[in-house]
């Protein structure tokens, strides 16, 4: 697994084993947080987005800083209103489609799959299979 920063609401750390990456997914601001991971210091791209709020989460990866939009993972089954949407606090309002709303869980598997990577993706077939994702 290779180290990453993570950088949060409530400050930056470098994650390096499973057991640190989901101890600082966990970490929470009034309730939330907005997570940009990274792989160096010197270049924050390419980089993960993890907006959490309560259980739910919401990724966004982008692979380059130009040429990219970059891709956000599709939601799973959680029973929420397919027509809703979830606010998240970062800190300020972002409003995300429940279709693309995941569970805590989901986002560690997807960090992680990212963190077994030695390089980062930088097209749709690439990006981990434990979520599908669409291009932006």
């Amino acid at each position: 697994m290779i180290a990453a920063i993570f950088e949060h609401l409530a400050g930056k750390e470098i994650c390096s084993t499973p057991e640190e990456v989901k101890a600082t997914l966990d970490k929470m601001v009034d309730g939330g947080n907005a997570f940009d991971i990274y792989k160096t210091a010197d270049s924050l791209y390419p980089y993960i987005s993890v907006l959490t709020r309560g259980e739910y989460t919401y990724i966004w990866f982008a692979p380059e800083d130009e040429s990219s939009a970059g891709f956000q993972a599709y939601g799973e089954e959680l029973g929420l209103d397919p027509e809703g949407s979830v606010d998240f606090y970062i800190p300020e309002l972002t409003v995300i489609s429940n279709d693309y709303i995941l569970t805590r869980e989901t986002a560690v598997q997807v960090v992680l799959a990212f963190l077994e990577m030695e390089e980062w993706p930088t097209c749709h077939e690439e990006l981990p299979d434990c979520v599908e994702w669409e291009e932006l």
